[in-house]
């Protein structure tokens, strides 16, 4: 297939990845429950998945670089000229380090809000993690530009190792929150070792965009404004919920945030590592075939939505209180909707990375800042529980911005303007 060149070895090496990825992320999670509840407290773990959510929430605002260097160092993309453009890499430390700053900055409000028990260090390690995941969304970003999926998918399967193998060894060491927090932040480094190398890593990091410093980076935040509002009801989900239900029991507000991460992840994050390869297609697609593509893989993903929604219902409880605990015991009915309600966030990826691969920022940003703001307020409705909220909001808001990027999809299939 033109422009493309993913074999089937390859479609199987990101798959792979991707599946690291969710395991890392359970494991992570199962690690931390076992290791920092004591006695049934549940309060460390609480604030530790509080976390977990505020440093990839922080970390989805980055995400934009990966999306648009995808975008930008495509070679088929439309009007691709040589490699005279901005160098990717550099851009991306410039654009993540001022994100860091603001975010440093930033600190003495959110840290006692969400993580008091952090403070002051969870700072700086949120801030120095920005900047080191932004260059590895970024080598992400040009190795999937470039069609290199060999690297793309060791770039995702050593990022979650590390991160996995770090949380273990501060387990076994005793460090307790703070260093588990550490060790999810050091991972990030893991680009480096891959990357830095070899001749083939090399190429990914010296990648250069389609055009010049000011048009690249006037993308470039764009994207981040639409994926800051993405990791809002995806990755900082659970952190809006810490600052919509700051008085909430410990122990339920764990249990809520741990079945919506276990029920998404299982969709989010094979869907998540693959938003390059749909971009890529999506791009290199004929204008008449573009809305069919985007409508059969909508189909494929609400078909393997409905089948997990029913076997998470049935076996998820059973599963969570073996693994996590007895003190966390969601009833099949949530697990089922908070499984559906991933499918129709899941549907919002994919398609505001079709959005992205027609080059319409506009809409892509749109979509997503409306879905954000729908899910905030919707969290907000007085009368509901925690777990009733939640699910609305996750199921409800990404309505909103697919319905807008479908319309953007359908106008440039058609051709209108």
């Amino acid at each position: 297939r033109r422009g493309i060149g993913l074999s089937r070895g390859r479609t199987l090496g990101i798959l792979v990845a991707s599946g690291s990825a969710a395991v890392s992320t359970l494991l992570i999670t199962i690690i931390a429950a076992r290791s920092l509840v004591r006695d049934g407290d549940a309060g460390p773990y609480a604030s530790f998945i509080v976390f977990w959510s505020l440093l990839f929430g922080v970390y989805g605002v980055v995400n934009g670089l990966q999306n648009e260097t995808t975008r930008a160092v495509n070679p088929h993309g439309p009007g691709r000229a040589a490699d005279s453009g901005v160098p990717v890499l550099l851009a991306a430390l410039v654009l993540s380090t001022a994100t860091a700053a603001l975010v440093a900055l930033a600190g003495p409000w959110w840290g006692p809000r969400l993580v008091p028990d952090s403070m002051p260090h969870v700072v700086w390690l949120v801030a120095a993690g920005l900047v080191l995941y932004g260059l590895h969304q970024t080598g992400l970003g040009a190795a999937s530009g470039l069609n290199d999926w060999p690297s793309f998918s060791w770039l995702m399967i050593l990022d979650a190792a590390a991160r996995l193998g770090l949380v273990m060894a501060a387990a076994l060491a005793g460090t307790g929150l703070l260093g588990t927090e550490a060790a999810c932040v050091l991972a990030s480094l893991a680009w480096v070792v891959l990357l830095v190398p070899t001749r083939r890593g090399r190429r990914v990091l010296g990648a250069h965009a389609d055009v010049g410093w000011g048009r690249f980076v006037r993308n470039c935040l764009l994207s981040m404004v639409s994926s800051t509002s993405t990791a809002i009801p995806i990755t900082a989900f659970p952190t809006i919920i810490k600052l919509t239900a700051p008085h909430e029991d410990a122990g339920l507000l764990a249990g809520t945030i741990t079945a919506i991460s276990l029920t998404r992840s299982p969709i989010m994050i094979p869907l998540q590592a693959f938003q390059g390869v749909l971009i890529t297609t999506i791009a290199d697609a004929r204008a008449s075939r573009r809305l069919a593509t985007v409508a059969r893989i909508l189909g494929i993903l609400l078909g393997v939505g409905l089948v997990l929604a029913l076997a998470v219902a049935g076996a998820g409880p059973w599963l969570i209180r073996t693994i996590y605990g007895p003190q966390y015991a969601p009833s099949p009915l949530l697990l089922g909707l908070l499984t559906l309600a991933a499918v129709s966030m899941a549907s919002l990826v994919l398609t505001g990375a079709s959005t992205i691969a027609l080059n319409n920022h506009r809409a892509y940003t749109l979509g997503w800042i409306l879905t954000a703001v729908a899910a905030v307020l919707l969290l907000r409705l007085p009368p509901l529980g925690v777990s009733p909220r939640a699910v609305l909001a996750l199921g409800l808001a990404p309505l909103i911005g697919i319905c807008i990027h479908l319309c953007a999809i359908v106008r440039a299939s058609t051709g209108k303007p």
